[in-house]
């Protein structure tokens, strides 16, 4: 599951290419991130906090998941099924998913029991990603492998129009710094593990070099979209016991591997930190930060955890 985000802040400054030059000549100082308004920086973050909130209105939904093998698995409301769906509006033998190597069909067991999005009836075999069974959305996803999973989402659950409220930590500049991309010779390819049980191939394209309380930590950052998977000593206190997760900046916006220059400056805002949505629900297929990735400072900035939800 995932999600486009556009991060807020300021442009670089020409005090603050200065303090670069400066750095890399002396290699005394550590450059500052641009400055950034306070009113203005507030606002931006309680909008984006708004935007967390919202998605759990995707996440907390999501009433299941099972893996689909090659065959037939077949759905409905009969518990003894492979995929149970026990709700009013769900016939008892509702439909069968039929899977020849990559591709997934679905075929309903009686005309009427299955519609597509739109609405309209599925009247025989089809290959879709979605389907809709009474209440439930179903959805074919995958992890990028052989494996092949469906999802269902219970489209009357209460969360979808009033998602629950999300703490984060006060915001506070400390945690945005500047953070230098160090980008490795050539991607390398990890396998790290994910919270299904199984692996997942990630490309992790260099290393964010950056400065906390005069310390120096370092992160392996994933592409293409440039992000960085972390743990740290909040876990499983004040924030999700699995991970949190981080995007560095230019400009204000979030970028993608392909538009960072080795050795270029970016802004890491640990104030903006998110939650993978395994922190909301254990039916989802989340990869794990490589070891790596284990900070042995607190930060105490960005999302904390969802009380009413145990996630992973």
């Amino acid at each position: 599951m995932m999600r486009t985000r556009r991060f807020v802040g300021r442009r670089w400054t020409a005090r603050f290419l200065l303090g670069v030059v400066a750095t890399g000549c002396g290699g005394e100082r550590w450059p500052s991130p641009p400055p950034v308004d306070a009113t203005t920086y507030q606002r931006e973050h309680e909008v984006w906090l708004a935007g967390e909130r919202a998605y759990l209105s995707e996440v907390l939904p999501i009433a299941g998941i099972w893996p689909i093998g090659d065959g037939e698995t077949a759905f409905g409301a009969d518990p003894a099924l492979p995929v149970p769906l026990p709700a009013a509006g769900v016939a008892s033998h509702a439909g069968t998913f039929l899977r020849a190597g990559d591709t997934v069909t679905v075929i309903p067991a009686q005309a009427g029991v299955l519609r597509l999005e739109d609405g309209s009836p599925i009247d025989g075999e089809t290959e879709v990603k979605r389907v809709l069974a009474g209440p439930y959305r179903l959805e074919v996803t995958g992890a990028g492998d052989h494996r092949r999973w469906v999802s269902a989402i219970d489209t009357s659950h209460p969360a979808i129009s009033a998602p629950p409220p999300l703490g984060s930590y006060p915001l506070d500049e400390q945690w945005r710094v500047a953070a230098r991309f160090d980008e490795f010779d050539s991607p390398r390819v990890l396998q790290v593990p994910d919270v299904r049980g199984g692996t997942m191939k990630v490309r992790a394209v260099g290393q964010l070099i950056f400065r906390l309380k005069g310390e120096e930590y370092r992160l392996t950052a994933i592409g293409p979209r440039l992000a960085a998977w972390f743990k740290d000593p909040t876990n499983g206190s004040t924030t999700y016991r699995g991970y949190r997760t981080v995007r560095p900046t230019l400009d204000g916006v979030a970028v993608d591997s392909s538009v960072v220059e080795d050795g270029q400056w970016l802004v890491l805002d640990f104030n903006f930190s998110y939650n993978p949505p395994c922190a909301y629900s254990t039916f989802t297929t989340c990869p794990l930060p490589p070891p790596e990735n284990r900070l042995p400072v607190a930060i105490e900035a960005g999302l904390q955890k969802l009380p009413s939800v145990e996630g992973y």
